[in-house]
């Protein structure tokens, strides 16, 4: 583990992000419903603009889902007019008193179906540094719904990372399901698939296949700007690979778990 501040352009592209939030207008709802899965249509509040402090602990987690222990994470997503939106994030991690590591992350989205009234589809393009300083180009659809009273969206995620070790291409599917249960909560479950080729390639580089799935609960404050969001559950070894791990990332050698706070606030 390392300590590494030298600047990135994923830094900079999250400075560009936080930049624009400061200036925006009010615009499309934008609050996020769930941690692991990225919306650009939510059915409520009307902000379009979000600020949202996450703090997480993971056991043999994987980077889709986590940390391999203490991590802190600032994040922002907003609206920017015709359909596009844009979101960063910037995070802290404690490994075991080994280091301490930073990673950054910035992403552009297009709405092409709205949402407001039927199925949404949006698809956008990104960058992320990982905690191991290297960095990662991102691709992503997210595909959803926001019913009467409930709330069912996903995500396909294709990742490439310039990594010597690292796999070809990440596939990554992330799922979340919310149903209202009360005034301002919402409960649900969601889930995340990571490294899906490893289900067919013998060699995959990266450990194999993980799935995580756990409960999930959302709370917006009624009237107010602010909402909290908790999840967690195991992180289960979907399939091995034999082939020498190179990657530079710690990834972890058997099942475990994650766990995820979410305080945010809508402008």
């Amino acid at each position: 583990m390392r300590s590494d501040s030298r600047p990135a352009p994923g830094a900079l592209l999250l400075a560009f992000s936080f930049s624009i939030a400061l200036c925006a207008g009010k615009a499309e709802a934008q609050a996020r419903a769930f941690l692991f899965t990225v919306t650009t249509v939510q059915p409520s509040p009307s902000d379009a603009w979000t600020v949202a402090y996450d703090a997480g602990y993971g056991d043999q987690a994987s980077t889709a889902v986590g940390f391999e222990g203490v991590e802190q994470r600032v994040s922002v997503q907003g609206a920017l007019g015709s359909g596009w939106s844009v979101r960063g994030q910037f995070g802290v991690a404690f490994a075991g008193g080994t280091g301490t590591r930073s990673s950054q992350e910035a992403e552009l989205l297009k709405n092409v179906l709205p949402g407001s009234a039927g199925p949404s589809l949006a698809v956008g393009l990104g960058v992320r540094r990982e905690w191991d300083g290297s960095s990662t180009l991102l691709a992503r659809a997210v595909i959803g719904h926001a019913f009467a009273g409930s709330w069912l969206y996903g995500n396909f995620r294709a990742e490439k990372s310039f990594e010597t070790g690292r796999d070809g291409l990440d596939l990554i599917v992330t799922a979340g399901w919310l149903f209202r249960a009360g005034t301002g909560v919402h409960v649900g479950v969601e889930a995340v698939a990571q490294d899906l080729e490893g289900l067919w390639e013998p060699d995959e580089a990266e450990g194999g296949a993980r799935v995580f799935a756990g409960p999930s609960i959302h709370y917006a404050v009624p009237g107010r700007p602010f909402y909290a969001s908790l999840c967690g559950g195991p992180v289960l070894v979907a399939s091995r690979s034999p082939r020498e791990n190179q990657a530079p990332r710690p990834l972890g050698t058997g099942s475990g778990f994650t766990i995820r706070l979410t305080l945010g606030y809508a402008f």
